[in-house]
């Protein structure tokens, strides 16, 4: 947004306040009658006077006030020329309202406990067992109390000290449970934040060693979290491997056999008789790696196989190799490159933040923020007119999107926040909009889950709403940002482009402002370069003679070869190409000299130009950037003889500090 970064002064976020003895709402200045207050002035002035320059001297805000004096006269113009009706600035403003109150629409408190506690687990790895009773995250209550209660029995017969994994196993038989339990008996193994959900990573990390959860509810049920053993971050390691594949259906001795050269390739790297790189190339199956010298991603717990893993943090310094692993991909013999520990906090915040956003534990923070909306704006629902409009929907017209007007529903109240009202006919129209033909809940489950979305928009509106009134930041932002977007325009039709489309207006600028636009002593060169020796040294015998750069092409450029005279020809002042700065700047000749990219070059100086006018065209951009100066000089005068500016010196004079 080239308005936003034109006007960057006027888009800057920090607020410091310099004037302790003097009243913020007192006017210091007016334009035209309006007034702008203390408070205004000092906000803007501390801003964009940077790296301690707003020292509060005299001069300091004397220099600062004739800016911002000019700059609320062309505000004051804008206004005036009605430029804050346009639509295409009114459209603008609102997107960038849209973005800055997305910063302003969480409860910023949570937010950050949330970062710092993701943080401090991430000090930390964890390894857990679990059971799982299936049940979906819409199910009826009757399903939903049922899975709790299995979910308890099964906790009940572990406190009688039945196996873990045996019940683990049963569960996934019996109860929809985690499939893979068949096999691992619920050992789910080491992880660390944001690896699960929420809600089970923090009942994992909540435990103790050898403690066992109460049933903690997901959206794939109810689990029973068993804490096997915590550790110390191990941090993130940087591999390189060489794989050697065996398929599913590998014989013994196939796999035998692979077992036996990928010992073969390991002894032969150890003894020095084979490097690392030769043996990637030669043996390595992975083909993603195997370009890449075997080099992997960096990994951190949880990322890999478990074995493939523990063997990668098990090498104790860079360059060590580890004896073949096996995985259920093959053979591994694996080469740590790196390692790296957990950054401090300050270096990882930002990452952190980002990971919290994206992450299942961003509801939390909004649940929190929608929670004190209602609150402070005494939401109230009516319960009997919802239960009535989700009778009035059949499960097969919401579970195929929703269409409001094929059904027959009474427009009612659903909730009242700050004293407005919302309805049924409001939700409908919402239901309509974001409803997609979807399986994966029953009737009600959907009708929950848009109600709750509408609910919880209509909070996040009001909130938005509010925040001019709420935020004094934010509605400094937004004025700033309209102010700025309106001079952009205003600039732009006043100044920048008609210097540009006032061709007649920029003639006569330039005309009467030629001596300005002088050039230096130029000299007149002809560049010859050539990647044969020869060429070039014949080339140059043929310049001394007279020839003219047309003869020496014609006679040197043979058809077919790839060894030519090439040319450059213009005239330059000192500094402007360094190829010829570097010659006496004399008339004549400078000898061959061979280049660093391995072609031949020489120089023929056929004049030194004595400084002359430059016309219009060769000195454009510096002409109008005058003119442009002139104008908005111009202009800003005109500006102070149509709109009276007052200050009031004895209010000026209290913010002087020295």
């Amino acid at each position: 947004m080239i308005r936003k970064a034109i006007f960057s002064v006027l888009v800057l976020s920090s607020f410091a306040s310099f004037s302790q003895g003097t009243d913020k709402s007192s006017v210091i200045f007016t334009v035209a009658g309006d007034p702008v207050t203390v408070g205004e002035f000092e906000y803007v002035y501390t801003k964009n006077n940077i790296n301690n320059q707003a020292d509060y001297s005299e001069k300091s805000l004397t220099d600062y006030l004739n800016l911002y004096e000019n700059f609320r006269l062309k505000v004051k113009e804008a206004e005036a020329m009605k430029l804050d009706t346009i639509s295409s600035l009114k459209t603008e403003l609102e997107g960038y309202r849209k973005q800055l109150a997305k910063s302003y629409l969480t409860d910023k408190e949570i937010t950050d406990q949330l970062i710092q506690e993701a943080y401090n687990r991430s000090k930390q790895e964890v390894n857990v067992s679990h059971i799982l009773v299936g049940c979906d995250e819409n199910a009826n209550p009757a399903d939903t109390l049922a899975a709790y209660k299995r979910a308890l029995e099964l906790r009940a017969r572990l406190e009688k000290g039945e196996d873990f994994a045996k019940l683990a196993k049963e569960s996934a038989d019996k109860y929809k449970g985690d499939p893979s339990a068949k096999d691992n008996g619920g050992l789910i193994g080491w992880f660390t934040v944001f690896q699960t959900v929420y809600p089970f990573e923090s009942t994992a990390y909540n435990l103790k060693p050898g403690q066992i959860s109460a049933p903690v509810r997901t959206q794939f049920g109810y689990h029973i979290v068993k804490l096997n053993n915590i550790r110390p971050a191990q941090g993130e390691i940087h591999v390189a491997h060489i794989l050697l594949k065996f398929g599913e259906k590998a014989t013994d001795a196939q796999k035998a056999a692979v077992k036996d050269k990928i010992d073969s390739i390991y002894n032969l790297i150890s003894q020095g008789k084979l490097t690392w790189e030769n043996a990637v190339t030669a043996f390595s199956e992975d083909r993603t790696s195997k370009s890449k010298k075997g080099e992997l991603q960096w990994f951190g717990v949880g990322r890999m196989m478990p074995e493939f893993e523990t063997a990668a943090f098990d090498l104790k310094k860079d360059g060590d190799i580890s004896r073949p692993v096996k995985t259920t991909y093959g053979w591994h013999i694996i080469k740590r490159l790196e390692k790296r520990d957990l950054a401090p906090f300050s270096e990882v915040k930002n990452d952190f933040k980002k990971k919290v956003e994206r992450d299942s534990r961003s509801s939390v923070a909004k649940t929190k923020l929608v929670d004190r909306i209602k609150k402070e704006n005494n939401f109230s629902e009516m319960a009997a007119n919802r239960k009535a409009f989700f009778g009035s929907i059949d499960s097969a017209h919401i579970a195929n999107g929703f269409h409001k007007d094929s059904v027959k529903f009474s427009d009612a109240t659903l909730f009242i926040l700050a004293g407005k009202t919302y309805s049924t006919t409001e939700l409908a129209a919402y239901i309509q909009k974001v409803a997609k033909k979807r399986k994966d809940k029953n009737k009600d489950g959907l009708l929950n889950e848009y109600y709750d979305g509408f609910v919880t928009q209509k909070c996040l509106d009001y909130e938005e709403s509010q925040l001019e009134k709420k935020k004094p930041e934010f509605a400094n932002l937004m004025k700033e940002y309209r102010d700025g977007i309106l001079l952009f325009e205003l600039t732009d039709r006043q100044v920048w482009g008609k210097a540009t489309k006032d061709t007649i207006g920029l003639q006569s600028f330039f005309d009467a402002n030629k001596t300005h636009y002088m050039w230096k002593d130029r000299a007149d060169a002809e560049i010859f370069n050539s990647t044969d020796t020869k060429i070039a040294e014949e080339a140059r015998k043929m310049a001394e003679k007279g020839k003219s750069v047309e003869e020496i092409q014609s006679k040197l450029n043979k058809e077919g070869s790839r060894s030519k005279v090439s040319v450059i020809s213009g005239k330059y002042e000192k500094g402007q190409y360094d190829v010829v700065d570097k010659t006496n700047w004399v008339k004549g000749l400078t000898p061959v000299t061979k280049l660093n990219d391995s072609s031949y070059q020489f120089i023929f100086i056929k004049d030194i130009a004595k400084p002359e006018p430059k016309t219009l065209k060769e000195a454009k951009g510096y002409a109008v950037s005058d003119y442009q100066e002139y104008l908005e000089k111009k202009w800003l005068a005109d500006l102070r003889n149509k709109y009276t500016i007052n200050v009031n010196q004895a209010v000026f004079k209290s913010l002087i500090k020295k």
